[in-house]
C-alpha cells in the first residue's frame, strides 16, 4: 500500500491537492476546487485515486463533503470542530461566545445580520454537535461554548487556513493578551 502511496503522489497535481488539504483540514470540495483551479471532474478523479490509497478520509457534514488528511495531528474531535468552522456562520457564532462567553439568539442575530430562525437552525447543529450547551436565565436562553480553550486553539492553529478577517483580528488580539 505504501508503494501505491508513493506513486500516487508521484503527480503534481496530487501533491498540490494534499498540500490543500493538509494547510486546511476540513476543506469542502468547492474550496479546494477554487484554491487548487482543477476542473470539477478532474478534482474529483484525483480525490477518489487520493482516498482509495488511503491518503485522505472524506467527512460527509450537512451537505458538505470535507477532506482530511489520513495521517495528521487532529483527533477525531478536533476534525468534527473543523467541520464546523469551516462554515462562515457557524465560525463568526463561535468567535462571539469566545469574545462574550455567553450570547442569546438575538444577540447572534443581531451580529450576524441573520434571521433568528437561521441562527436557531447553526446552534441547533451546534449543540448536537457538542460545541455548546444552552442554559436558561429567567426568560432567556443563552449559549456558550463547553471547551473555549479548544475552539482558541484550534482557530489559533489554523488561522491561515480560514481566509477570515474576523479570525485573523481575533487572533491577533488573543496573541497581545
Amino acid at each position: 500500500m505504501f508503494d501505491d502511496r508513493e506513486k500516487v503522489l508521484k503527480l503534481e497535481v496530487r501533491k498540490k491537492i494534499m498540500k490543500e488539504i493538509a494547510k486546511s483540514p476540513g476543506i469542502h470540495f468547492r474550496e479546494l476546487q477554487r484554491r487548487t483551479k482543477l476542473a470539477v471532474g478532474s478534482l474529483q478523479y484525483h480525490l477518489d485515486v487520493l482516498q482509495k490509497v488511503h491518503l485522505i478520509k472524506t467527512v460527509k457534514k450537512g451537505k458538505f463533503v470535507r477532506f482530511f488528511p489520513v495521517i495528521g495531528e487532529q483527533t477525531e474531535e478536533e476534525k468534527e470542530t473543523l467541520s464546523f468552522l469551516r462554515d462562515d456562520s457557524v465560525r463568526k457564532i463561535v468567535l462571539l461566545l469566545l469574545s462574550k462567553e455567553q450570547v442569546n439568539n438575538k444577540q447572534i442575530s443581531d451580529f450576524l445580520a441573520l434571521s433568528p430562525s437561521t441562527v436557531s437552525f447553526h446552534l441547533q447543529k451546534l449543540e448536537e454537535g457538542g460545541l455548546i450547551v444552552k442554559h436558561r436565565q429567567g426568560r432567556q436562553t443563552f449559549f456558550s461554548l463547553i471547551e473555549p480553550e479548544k475552539a482558541r486553539e484550534l482557530l489559533i492553529g489554523y488561522k491561515k487556513s480560514f481566509l477570515d478577517d474576523m479570525v485573523d483580528s481575533f487572533v491577533e488580539v488573543w496573541q497581545e493578551v
